[in-house]
Formats: structure tokens, C-alpha cells, sequence
């Protein structure tokens, strides 16, 4: 199958996100549909949400503590294998050289195929929700971490030895270009959501998420019914100009399963930075 479309499984995953729960909200259903399938998923948290409650029985402290917990217990509905807590100040998130440096470490210990993380340029959803500013920073660090941070020799070679991450997986995004099914893995969204019981209190989040996956499955079928069979000619041709053996069967076959009908999706904007293995240098 090609790499990175919406069937492809990757070998190892990187999560990066700014809050505890953050992941559960928006990718955590392709996060448990990959960790089933053999991949070894490992989540990084910039804060540790010590500031986001109104409940004032919490000291930042102990909100700290708490929602690490729950963290941990969420991560293990979803199958990840790794949390890591960076431990900044929520609600002060910036992408500072110092946030960049600790993910380009994180990058050069795990060496995840891809990484996963949110969109930099959403400000606002609909008319009712600014993007909180510890989102729109964790995203932009992992970016910079990606590239060019993580890769390059001569840059805090202290940190580690370089990787090449192969693909970044935007969610949350104003401009998807990937659908990934989560029918599957719907219930262990949502059982990852409660979890974080000091956000959820009373609420079950079970219909909104349902709701929210089932608008990203129209949206994601209507686009395939548009746009399905330009993409699939344009690829075809791409691979052709680059003499890559991929057997036009095998593009259609792959392009139907993209365009199945699936209850529950995830969208992402997947920027595919190395799609085959570069031999080693003699």
C-alpha cells in the first residue's frame, strides 16, 4: 500500500501535544486503530495541565498530579506504550528554543516514523471556540523540532543522534487531506476521554464525540465524491513521472477503501517528508 494514506499503519508514532487529554479529543482513535495493529505509539505532553480547572480545591500542584494520572490511565486504554511530561506551565505555553530542543530529544530517542500534533494556524473553530494559545505553540515547537531541528548533525549533537521523521499528521485541521477510520476504535476514544475525570466531571463526552467523528465522515465522503478520482489520475501520474512500481490495481484498490463508507473518521493534513528508505552512503 502507499505510505501514509489512510489505510498505512506506521512502525512508530510520536504524539505531540499541549495538555493532558488534548490527544484523546482530537487523534486518539487512530492512535488506539495503529497501537492494535503492532505500532508503537509514544505521546509527549509539553504541560502537565497545571493550571486548567475552576475547582479552586485544586493547587496547581496537585492538578499536576492528578491529571498525570489520569494521563497515564488514558494512554493505557489507547495502547501507548510511552507518556513523557515535559512539565511546562499551562496556559504560558510558547515555542521557545528550549521546548524546541526537548522535543528534537524526544525525536532522537524514540525515532518515530511519524509524528502527530495539531495545526499551528487554527485560531478559531465555527464561531464559538478560540484555540487555546498552548495548543497553537505545542504545535508549532513539534513542527520545528521535525524540521529541521531533529535531523540536522551539527545541531545539539548533545541531544542525541539525528532522525529523519518520514511524515507529520495534522490534526484538528481547517484543510484535511487524509480520513482515517475509526470505526473500530470509537468506544477506546472515548474511554480514553473519561479518563481525565477532572475534566469530564459528571459529563459523558460519549454523543459529542460521536457526533464530531460522524460530521468528519461526511465531510471526508463528500470530498472522495468530489475529489476521488482527480487525486487517483493525478497520483497515478505522478507515480509514473517517477517510475515507482506501483500497479495501477493496487492505487484503485487503495482509492476505494480511502472512499468507503466508514461511521467514524479522523481527519488529518499529512505532509509526506520521505515516503521511501534512502540507501545507506558507501
Amino acid at each position: 500500500m502507499p505510505k501514509f494514506d489512510a489505510t498505512y499503519v506506521p512502525q512508530s508514532a510520536m504524539a505531540i501535544f499541549a495538555h493532558p487529554d488534548d490527544a484523546e479529543f482530537t487523534v486518539s482513535g487512530t492512535i488506539a486503530k495503529w497501537a492494535r495493529a503492532g505500532c508503537e505509539v509514544t505521546l509527549v505532553l509539553c504541560t502537565s495541565g497545571n493550571a486548567g480547572t475552576h475547582d479552586l480545591k485544586y493547587t496547581r500542584e496537585s492538578l499536576a498530579e492528578t491529571r498525570e494520572a489520569e494521563q497515564q490511565a488514558a494512554a493505557q486504554a489507547l495502547g501507548v506504550k510511552d507518556v513523557v511530561f515535559l512539565r511546562h506551565d499551562d496556559c504560558q505555553l510558547v515555542p521557545t528554543l528550549e521546548l524546541r530542543r526537548e522535543l528534537v530529544r524526544e525525536i532522537r530517542k524514540f525515532k518515530p516514523e511519524v509524528v502527530m500534533t495539531g495545526d499551528p494556524q487554527a485560531w478559531f473553530y465555527d464561531n464559538s471556540y478560540i484555540n487555546h494559545p498552548d495548543h497553537r505553540a505545542a504545535a508549532v515547537a513539534a513542527l520545528e523540532a521535525v524540521f529541521p531541528c531533529a535531523e540536522m548533525e551539527l545541531l545539539w549533537p548533545e541531544e542525541g543522534p539525528v532522525h529523519k521523521v518520514h511524515a507529520v499528521y495534522v490534526g484538528s485541521t481547517n484543510a484535511p487531506n487524509t480520513w482515517i477510520d475509526i470505526s473500530a476504535t470509537i468506544d477506546a476514544k472515548i474511554a480514553s476521554l473519561k479518563a481525565h475525570a477532572s475534566q469530564m466531571g459528571d459529563w459523558d463526552p460519549s454523543d459529542m464525540i460521536r457526533e464530531w467523528a460522524g460530521e468528519e465522515a461526511r465531510s471526508a465522503h463528500q470530498h472522495h465524491d468530489k475529489h476521488g478520482d482527480k487525486h487517483h489520475d493525478k497520483h497515478h501520474k505522478h507515480d509514473k513521472r517517477d517510475k515507482r512500481r506501483h500497479h495501477h490495481k493496487d492505487h484503485k484498490h487503495n482509492n476505494h477503501e480511502q472512499s468507503s463508507p466508514a461511521s467514524y473518521v479522523e481527519g488529518f493534513r499529512v505532509m509526506k517528508l520521505q515516503e521511501e528508505e534512502k540507501p545507506p552512503e558507501s
